[in-house]
């Protein structure tokens, strides 16, 4: 006879108990993770006895199993919380599939790993197809510190303010006179954190300009208005001088400017 989900993790728990062999926890881990993963609708009895059970066996076995687990585990629907948010902390290399693809894990959750985890965690939340606007928020307003905190050069845009924002016009304006690209032609302008160039990829691959314009305005520093102004000219030149100095890669600017500007997309 095949035993229930509910027995089989009962029985799994009791299976734990004086288990010392790595193989043989291994096989518990798995076991419980198939178990649960049959549960169409885990009853809340279910859902209590896996968040009691997964992370001892989880902890006790081998790097391997865990990893087999946790991308098991990504599919399933009903997950509960607590094991979405302990499998969210646990090494990149472990939670990257199940940040980026389960479909268990709830707005709450996300926004606590966001705020609360490294770069790479949120990296990998920024690959998810079914991000609601709470957690997109998140993301935008979520800063990493930069290797430097201030960069060096002749100026900087911190707040936004109006004269600021004037000298990065100037700024533009020259470097669309030399259309120069590399690194030591950007005249110490804010650079773009990682987080923030995933973003600006992911949105202009989706089409999302009003997304893309806000956390384009963040990266110059605040700036609403100089934000839309450069997005407004349909050519995308003034886009894409302002993406090169504040970072970006050639390969990503190639990538983000036809998506942005379809005038780009168009030229031979």
């Amino acid at each position: 006879m095949i035993q229930s989900g509910s027995t089989a993790l009962v029985d799994r728990y009791r299976e734990l108990e004086g288990l010392k062999n790595a193989r043989k926890l291994d096989v518990v881990l798995m076991a419980t993770v198939s178990s649960f993963g049959a549960l169409e609708k885990p009853s809340d009895a279910e859902r209590r006895r896996f968040v009691e059970l997964f992370p001892p066996v989880y902890e006790a076995s081998t790097p391997e199993a865990r990893r087999q687990a946790v991308a098991a585990l990504s599919g399933h629907p009903h997950v509960p919380q607590e094991i979405c948010r302990y499998i969210g902390a646990q090494d990149i290399a472990i939670a990257a599939p199940f940040l980026a693809r389960s479909p268990a894990m709830s707005d709450e959750t996300l926004t606590t790993l966001i705020e609360t985890m490294g770069e790479e965690h949120v990296r990998a939340i920024i690959h998810r197809a079914d991000l609601s606007q709470k957690v997109i928020q998140a993301l935008i307003g979520c800063h990493r510190p930069q290797h430097s905190e201030i960069p060096q050069g002749n100026f900087e845009v911190r707040d936004g303010s109006r004269d600021e924002s004037e000298i990065l016009r100037q700024t533009l304006k020259a470097m669309a006179a030399k259309a120069g690209s590399e690194a030591e032609d950007r005249l110490g302008l804010s650079t773009l954190t990682e987080l923030q160039t995933a973003l600006l990829v992911r949105f202009a691959r989706r089409g999302e300009r009003a997304l893309f314009l806000e956390t384009f305005a963040r990266a110059l520093g605040g700036d609403r208005v100089l934000a839309t102004d450069i997005l407004s000219e349909t050519s995308g030149r003034r886009l894409g001088i302002a993406l090169i100095a504040l970072g970006m890669t050639k390969d990503d600017t190639s990538y983000v400017l036809p998506r942005i500007a379809p005038a780009i997309a168009n030229e031979k």
